[in-house]
């Protein structure tokens, strides 16, 4: 291992990485890349890597990993969980000179051993110091050895003399791994296309799978009813050949969507507004929310509030601090009364969490159960009773299994807590519905059973949830396949009358198809199930997502393969708006979506319009023309 304090300068232009999966289908075998290139640097115990750290306290050495068969398994651990991706730096010469055109074959393997589910992103790029980068890839780097294979064509030469191959694992976590790194260069003649590229799949992806057949069938018969429509004369004649418009207006179904107070009901003058994200800050411009504000308005009728309403974030809007009192001015004056116009529900993210470990708020009373339900019951109170008028439904135990040392059942010594809250919260805020939440449920699955046996604990007290929601944070590594959600769907239905997805969405590295695909079948198999009543998911937008990469808008407001299928299911496919005319009998009808809907007859003249309701048992509108 050698340190040094030289910094390397680059620009970075990041893709995504797309990996395989142990969870879902892929080739067991590891990529083996075809001869005929040349080897352009060496990753060995005796290369001469250097390890460049700054701001943090890290190291970097060659290991041995037992029961896995890679050799020459480098190292970087450090005191901090997320940096400055450039504090951490492993730099590889590049022995061999590159020549513009050259086709070029990057492969190596990557794990964070001991993470927690969620991946980390690390960067990698080629490049020299007086040549711009020659290649540039940002890749998502999980708790499970995976290999990464991707092609690519030089764009400049490239001095050996000063280039290298480098990872920034600044934003990797406390421990990350490599090995096995080659980088190839087969020549200007070579066919990129015949290259290898690691690649994922999961089952059920299938153009002509049959458990979506089945979904897409069921949807027809639970997510649709009959609107029938009568039409007579002034002496209750039928009249026929009447035009009628049926016009859906808002689904019975909740679709739902994360978002930001500011983007929603800051003013003008407001903008830019910038907020940090995984530690940059991001610059949104009053073109974007304008922008933003027609996604919601046009595509969702819910809405969770990402940050508002958590316990650390209303404490600062009721602190009398200007950025507070800023805030709760553009969260309550503004954003709540444009969801309100716009016939927008809104939901409240949270008023418990259990993972005590992991709240700054609740953290400071681990050991002293007592002092944490004053506090929670002053907050409940505080809060339930300033939003009674606009939030009709709260996470009200947000990671109720949780994780760590100290999560509510292990600071009260069992279950009972939970139901306590539940029936507190229901106290102050009777109107609105009280849900809990948990992830690694659908995706992961290791809380499935613990899940299970909260809810039922609630049952029994009286005290169950009026819905169960399931954090669907799906990434490559845990991109559960259909049919087993539909099976889990059934088994939390036997115990649990209300699901919903809860916060949903799909990270997928940089393979966009693969995103919308399993975008896509999520959303027809969540749809499918008969006790879902709604899903909402966290975040739309690339610039203002936890998950940047599992956006459906681009920054620039493009739409990703994610976003058309969403488009497409909630606004066309799921989506009624027919024209028909009555007939001999003066009757016309329609299956459509539930919901509700504008209702319009045309008939020499006589234009007459009603509001209605589609519920399961179908909806009767009768028009007596003039």
């Amino acid at each position: 291992m050698f340190e040094s304090n030289q910094q390397v300068n680059g620009t970075f232009l990041f893709a995504l990485l797309m990996m395989l999966v142990t969870s879902i289908t892929y080739a067991d075998d590891p990529i083996v890349p075809p001869p005929g290139g040349q080897d352009l640097l060496s990753f060995q115990r005796d290369s001469k890597l250097r390890f460049h750290k700054s701001n943090v306290e890290a190291t970097a050495a060659w290991t041995q990993v037992k029961d896995v068969p890679l050799e020459a398994i480098y190292q970087v651990e450090s005191d901090v969980r997320f940096c400055a991706p450039e504090n951490m730096q492993v730099i590889v010469p590049i022995d061999a000179a590159i020549k513009k055109g050259d086709v070029m074959l990057l492969s190596f393997w990557i794990c964070r051993p001991g993470a927690g589910g969620q991946p980390n992103n690390v960067y990698f790029s080629v490049q020299s110091e007086t040549e711009q980068s020659q290649y540039e890839y940002k890749l998502s780097a999980y708790r499970e050895w995976k290999q990464h294979v991707r092609s690519f064509v030089a764009t400049a030469d490239c001095d050996p003399a000063s280039s290298n191959a480098i990872f920034e694992l600044g934003e990797a976590g406390t421990i990350a791994q490599i090995a096995e790194l080659r980088l190839i260069n087969y020549g200007a003649d070579y066919d990129i296309k015949t290259l290898p590229r690691s690649t994922v799949n999961y089952k059920g992806r299938e153009f002509d799978a049959q458990w979506r057949e089945d979904a897409l069938a069921r949807i027809e018969k639970i997510r649709k009813a009959d609107i029938t429509v009568q039409v007579v004369d002034a002496r209750d004649n039928p009249i026929q050949d009447a035009k009628v418009t049926i016009q859906m207006q808002r689904h019975a179904f909740g679709f739902g969507n994360a978002v930001n107070a500011y983007l929603l009901g800051g003013n003008e003058s407001m903008f830019p507004y910038a907020k940090v994200r995984n530690g940059t800050s991001v610059t949104s411009t009053w073109s974007d929310a304008q922008k933003y504000r027609e996604i919601v308005k046009k595509y969702f009728n819910c809405v969770t509030f990402e940050s508002e309403l958590r316990p650390h974030v209303w404490k600062k809007q009721m602190s009398g601090t200007p950025d507070g009192n800023s805030l709760h001015k553009v969260f309550t004056q503004q954003a709540i009364p444009w969801l309100q116009a716009n016939n927008v529900d809104i939901r409240g993210h949270y008023l418990a969490w259990a993972a005590m470990d992991f709240n700054a708020m609740e953290k400071q009373f681990i050991g002293n159960p007592d002092a944490h339900r004053q506090w929670l019951w002053e907050h409940m109170a505080d809060v339930l009773r300033k939003t009674s008028l606009f939030v009709s439904e709260w996470d009200t135990i947000n990671h109720i299994i949780a994780w760590g040392k100290h999560t509510y059942e292990i600071e009260y010594g069992g279950m009972q807590i939970y139901a306590d809250i539940m029936k507190e919260a229901r106290r102050l805020a009777p109107n609105a519905t009280h849900a809990i939440n948990e992830g690694k449920v659908l995706p992961d699955g290791y809380k499935r059973e613990p899940y299970k046996r909260v809810i039922r604990f609630l049952n029994e007290q009286g005290q169950a949830p009026d819905t169960v929601g399931f954090m669907g944070h799906f990434e490559l590594m845990t991109l559960t396949p259909p049919e087993e959600l539909l099976e889990v769907y059934d088994r939390f239905a036997e115990i649990a009358p209300r699901l919903q997805l809860s916060e949903f969405d799909v990270e997928a590295g940089d393979d966009e198809q693969l995103q919308a695909d399993y975008f896509r079948d999520v959303m027809i198999a969540t749809f499918s199930h008969p006790n879902f009543v709604s899903i909402v998911q966290w975040g739309f937008w690339e610039k203002a997502h936890w998950k940047p990469a599992a956006a459906l808008w681009r920054a620039d407001w493009s739409l990703k393969p994610s976003g058309k299928v969403f488009v497409d299911l909630v606004a066309k496919q799921w989506w009624t708006d027919e024209t028909a005319r009555t007939n001999a009998a003066g009757n016309c009808q329609v299956r459509g979506f539930l919901g509700d809907y504008h209702v319009t007859v045309e008939r020499e003249g006589q234009i007459v319009m009603k509001k209605a309701t589609l519920n399961r048992e179908g909806a009767m509108i009768r028009f007596k023309l003039k």
